[in-house]
């Protein structure tokens, strides 16, 4: 499968690696690191400190800060080569955010981390302020040539950089900033075009340079768009959503207009999530309509039973009833094995399948609903029709479609997962968003209220 169409088992393990907050991320770049031309500069890193002029490492060491720091929401600073003391600060806000000694000097540890932030998307535990949009960023040129696939040059470095600067990292994994026009960034530029409503033929023309110079130079993204005509949000989260043991704030979560959410409760015959309780309880608490999920394991014969036991034990001991107000029905997430391989599950059949539905729902009176792809039912499942009767939560990241496609069968849907890097406030990682296809009402009916 494609980046875009991997389902919850394969991207939540993903996402597992991608933010860092605090001290864990300073541990993600030892001292002894390979000094790196992030920025496409030099990769001589002297030690920097406020009155420094004329090196050009100072010019790569303020495009890392602004790679590094704009996904925390710091306006980008100037790329002027002079250490002054907008620099100076940016360092030690830097410093602060890796963990490290805050004395506004880059040295050894500072660029290490340095390199390792600006080239994966990190963020910080407190957000920056929004300041003064700058004009000189990246440091390359500011000659705004039209450019295409196949150019080699200072100006495509600076293209790259702004790109980097302008798309929002965990949608959007960094380029590399070589000075080579080549596919990725043709589809880069593509992406950045949809998000502008431009004309998306890959040409980084007066248009395009307009949009990608505002954008890189000040604290806003671009995202991919959420899908149209569906104002219900909702998230699902697992152990992933906690990196270094991280809380949700599901009150944060909630005030950013999230109405409902599926914590993963399960997976196979013996795990239970870490956060199990605290999130389905937090989620509760702030006023989401919360569902419990179970990921189904197919590596044994005839477990599904013994599978939806385990589930329904697990939810219960939280205070899962599926009849309180605010409880969702539960969810049986069935897809393609979670190991990356995208081999169907071994032993998974539709017949074990209907044997965890049909336990669950008689152990809590609601009609499960099943989160799956109309591609796993047609590829693994012989395009049954056998779970036309149940809710559909259906995954598909496609920026193509207004609505997910339907299994043979089904006439409606109930979620649609849309992405698999969705940013909530309140969530220290990246997150799959969803959309309810239907009114508030109707949700408050699915959830019981």
């Amino acid at each position: 499968m494609g980046r875009r169409t991997l389902l919850r088992g394969l991207t939540l393990a993903v996402a597992a690696v991608l933010p860092m907050v605090g001290s864990m991320a300073a541990q993600a770049a030892p001292a002894a690191a390979t000094a790196v031309a992030v920025c496409g500069h030099t990769s001589a890193q002297p030690t920097l400190r406020q009155g420094s002029t004329g090196d050009p490492a100072i010019v790569e060491a303020q495009c890392q800060l602004d790679l590094a720091t704009k996904p925390s929401r710091y306006t980008p600073i100037a790329a002027d080569g002079t250490f002054g003391p907008a620099t100076e600060t940016r360092v030690k806000e830097f410093q602060r955010c890796a963990g490290l000694g805050v004395d506004g000097v880059l040295g050894p540890q500072t660029w290490a981390a340095l390199n390792t932030w600006a080239a994966e998307p990190h963020t910080c535990a407190t957000q920056g302020t929004s300041s003064t949009a700058q004009a000189t960023l990246c440091g390359h040129t500011d000659a705004r040539p039209t450019l295409k696939k196949g150019a080699k040059s200072d100006e495509v470095k600076e293209v790259q950089c702004r790109l980097n600067l302008a798309m929002e990292p965990f949608h959007y994994p960094p380029l590399t900033i070589d000075g080579d026009f080549g596919g990725g960034t043709e589809s880069r530029v593509v992406e950045l075009q949809h998000c502008a409503n431009l004309s998306a033929d890959g040409t980084v023309g007066p248009n395009t340079w307009a949009k990608l110079v505002d954008w890189s130079s000040r604290n806003t993204y671009c995202t991919p768009p959420r899908p149209a005509g569906y104002p219900i949000d909702g998230l699902d989260t697992a152990k992933y959503q906690h990196p270094g043991g991280a809380p949700i704030d599901w009150k944060a979560v909630r005030a950013s207009g999230v109405e409902f959410a599926t914590v993963k409760a399960t997976r196979g015959l013996n795990v239970t999530d870490a956060y199990l309780t605290a999130d389905l309880q937090g989620a509760r608490a702030a006023g989401l309509a919360v569902s419990p999920y179970h990921f189904y394991t197919g590596t044994a014969a005839d477990t599904g039973g013994a599978q939806a036991d385990r589930f329904i034990a697990a939810v219960r001991a939280t205070g899962y009833t599926g009849q309180r107000a605010g409880d969702l029905p539960p969810v049986f997430d069935l897809e393609r094995m979670d190991d990356g391989s995208g081999r169907c599950p071994t032993f998974g059949t539709v017949d074990d399948a209907k044997v965890w539905l049909d336990r669950v729902e008689a152990a809590f009176g609601r009609t499960p609903i099943i989160y799956t792809q109309k591609s796993f039912l047609d590829g693994c499942l012989g395009s049954t029709t056998a779970f036309a009767r149940y809710p559909l939560q259906l995954a598909d990241y496609r920026q193509s479609i207004t609505q997910p496609p339907l299994p043979n069968g089904s006439t409606t849907w109930a979620m649609w997962q849309y992405t698999d890097a969705a940013i909530f406030p309140g969530v220290q990682a990246p997150a799959t968003g969803d959309v309810f296809n239907g009114t508030k009402a109707e949700l408050d009916r699915l959830a019981n209220r």
